[in-house]
């Protein structure tokens, strides 16, 4: 499945837009009134290395006494509830401390998941991003794309070979490609062969002294 775009909106912090364009990264970030505060495109040469990194608190489980409250509250709330039982004086100053302290432990459970963090690296930016349970599958379907697209651009426009051109030039390029993984060691030693028709790019040697390689066209 091709994921093209990643949107998240966020009511306090605005919204983020990454968008696949044919020659990079398009990043929109915008506040909550729809201004945007940056806007910039990243071409596909200046992204890889590509990854994700998550950050913050794992999230916590709900406090096992706060299940004995809620469960004391409901035995209080039915037997209140029953035909000829008085109700227990006590019972709305339970109600107003069980409910104050379940609603006090759901704040700090919401706070903890929202403090999450995942932060999308690539060589030239990093977009820090709410961690969401719920769009984790699509943010990370989008960076694997990211990374493919990336790959399948610099392959397309940097991985063809001419041996009437500058060789230096060429390898040069073929190496910068194989440092960032879009060629294989197997791919980087075929294009150079055929680049220079030696089997090894290994300097020569004359008398345990090292030659400039020739390279001729």
């Amino acid at each position: 499945m091709t994921v093209s775009q990643f949107s998240q909106s966020q009511s306090l912090r605005g919204s983020t837009l990454l968008l696949l364009r044919q020659h990079g990264l398009y990043v929109s970030q915008r506040n909550r009134r729809g201004v945007a505060w940056l806007e910039t495109e990243i071409p596909y040469e200046e992204l890889l290395p590509i990854g994700l990194e998550y950050a913050g608190p794992p999230p916590a489980a709900l406090p096992r006494p706060l299940f004995w409250v809620l469960g004391w509250l409901l035995i209080q709330l039915i037997r209140a509830a029953l035909p000829n039982r008085p109700a227990a004086p006590d019972l709305p100053v339970a109600l107003l401390v069980g409910g104050t302290l379940l609603v006090a432990v759901l704040v700090a459970y919401w706070w903890r998941l929202r403090s999450r963090t995942v932060t999308l690296n690539t060589n030239r930016i990093r977009l820090t991003l709410p961690d969401r349970p719920g769009q984790r599958p699509a943010l990370e379907a989008f960076t694997d794309e990211l990374r493919r697209r990336a790959h399948g651009y610099l392959r397309e426009e940097y991985a063809q070979v001419n041996p009437l051109g500058p060789i230096e030039l060429q390898l040069h390029r073929l190496h910068w490609l194989h440092r960032l993984q879009v060629l294989s060691p197997q791919e980087l030693q075929a294009l150079s062969t055929r680049l220079t028709g030696r089997l090894s790019l290994d300097p020569l040697k004359l008398m345990g002294q090292d030659l400039e390689t020739p390279y001729v066209n």
